[in-house]
């Protein structure tokens, strides 16, 4: 779901020292899957001892949440891929696990420094690692990238990339270059890889994209005139898509992606009934 569209019931929190308790709610990794008991996450009862080195993130309707990594998935216990679970979690839910796995890989892979090689240690202040050795601090990576809806005359542009899980089309998408604006960024992605100009760029919504540090923030823009022009090798195919055509197989409910195709679909669908 977009961000505006959930309630914010999680409330960041940093705290080194805590250690998770009976009540919270604890989101344990084994690589990239989340362990699960019948569709939730495996709680402090099924980790025992490897509860005790979780690290707290914050809190979620009251409840302290905590995100760890094991080695060894516990008997019993279940573990799936976020992919595999959105629409089994609650979104909520989903969403904060999202969060976990992308903190506790943070954590995983800053135990030392990557300046001088020493280990770093927790910031009790800030979501931040430092190294005491040479003074070098290290905060979560985030990776930004746009996602955009490209419409011209009551029709959207869809894409099918030969990366994508699935023989199924969607919006175009890609990184942020340093130095670009937003808008900047979703021009040049549109040019790149179909040969379009775009004008009117506008923002739409955004979500986080745990697969495995994506933020995803997507955008409307007006295409102007012209052929497509496939540039890109990833993407084998592109076509113009009118509200009444049959669609191709489309991205889950879940994400952006089709969040910004449903609502291209459901505003033309509001203008044939005025």
């Amino acid at each position: 779901m977009l961000a505006s569209e959930l309630p914010f019931a999680f409330q960041p929190g940093i705290d080194p020292s805590a250690t998770p308790g009976p009540e919270a709610l604890l989101f344990a990794f084994s690589g990239d899957r989340l362990l699960v008991v019948a569709d939730a996450p495996a709680g402090v009862e099924h980790l025992g001892e490897l509860a005790a080195t979780a690290l707290f993130i914050g809190h979620l309707d009251g409840r302290p949440v905590f995100t760890v990594s094991v080695d060894a998935v516990p008997e019993g216990v279940a573990h799936a891929g976020l992919r595999e679970l959105f629409g089994r979690l609650d979104p909520q839910l989903h969403g904060v696990a999202g969060r976990a796995y992308q903190l506790v890989e943070w954590y995983r892979s800053h135990a030392f420094c990557g300046r001088c090689g020493h280990p770093t240690h927790p910031v009790d202040s800030e979501r931040a690692r430092a190294c005491e050795a040479c003074g070098a601090s290290y905060f979560p990576r985030i990776n930004p990238a746009v996602i955009m809806r490209v419409q011209r005359r009551g029709r959207m542009l869809l894409a099918r990339n030969r990366n994508f899980r699935g023989p199924f089309f969607s919006v175009l998408a890609g990184f942020v270059e340093p130095g670009e604006a937003l808008e900047e960024t979703v021009a040049r992605e549109v040019e790149e890889e179909v040969g379009l100009e775009v004008t009117r760029v506008r923002y739409f919504g955004s979500q986080s994209w745990p697969f495995p540090s994506q933020l995803m923030i997507g955008f409307v823009a007006t295409a102007g005139p012209g052929q497509i022009d496939l540039r890109d090798s990833e993407i084998e195919e592109a076509r113009w898509f009118a509200p009444g055509d049959e669609l191709p197989p489309l991205p889950g409910p879940f994400s952006i992606s089709r969040r910004l195709i449903d609502d291209f679909l459901q505003a033309r669908h509001q203008q044939k009934q005025r």
